[in-house]
This record gives C-alpha cells, structure tokens and sequence, in this order.
C-alpha cells in the first residue's frame, strides 16, 4: 500500500506515484494485468507513469485505473485523486477555446 501519514490520511504525490516500484514489489508483471484487464501496455505504462492525458476519456480511464489497483494492491482513490488533480491542472493551463457559431447563427448574423 502507499506510505500514509500518522493521523491515517493519504499523503499527496508531488508529481508522479511510484506505481511500478510498488508493482514490482507485489511482483506482478505488466503482461499479469494485460492477461486479467485485456488493457493495452500503453495505457498500463501510461497509469505507472502519470500520462494520464494519453487514456482513454472519462468512464474507461477510471475503469482502467480501478483495475490497475486492484490488480497491483494500491490504493485506487489516491491514483485517482492523483489522475483527477493532474487533469484538472491541464484543463487550467490550457486556453479556453471558443466553439464556433452553428450554421444557423451565422447564417443569421451575415444577413
């Protein structure tokens, strides 16, 4: 299980978890989760490496993390707080785009 502080509350991951380390030391292999899960290295290397960005959107990029900790013994919420924070920080850096107008409106404002 990942390290936890005296008062019992999970401790916040600076920038990535150790997910291999700790996987390594449950001894099981990449190919164990690919073999049980049916998710592909890349998203497995994706979770460990806190390329987040890279999953699948939404509801399967949680799954996959559920199944990663499952399998692996970690805590799922502390990845997914982590997965949560990390998109969340993107989204801010990342300039708001303005959609464009449907056709209707433009159609409309050309007139």
């Amino acid at each position: 299980m990942p390290p936890r502080d005296p008062s019992g509350a999970r401790q916040q991951a600076p920038g990535r978890l150790p997910l291999r380390e700790h996987r390594v030391r449950a001894r099981v292999s990449l190919e164990d989760i690919m073999t049980e899960t049916k998710i592909s290295r890349r998203f497995l290397e994706a979770i460990e490496e806190g390329r987040y960005e890279e999953l699948p959107g939404g509801v399967f990029a949680v799954s996959y993390i559920r199944q990663y900790a499952w399998i692996t013994g970690y805590d799922a919420e502390l990845i997914l707080d982590h997965y949560r924070s990390r998109m969340e920080q993107r989204a801010e850096a990342e300039p708001a785009r303005r959609q464009p107008a449907a056709r209707w409106v433009r159609f409309f404002e050309s007139a």
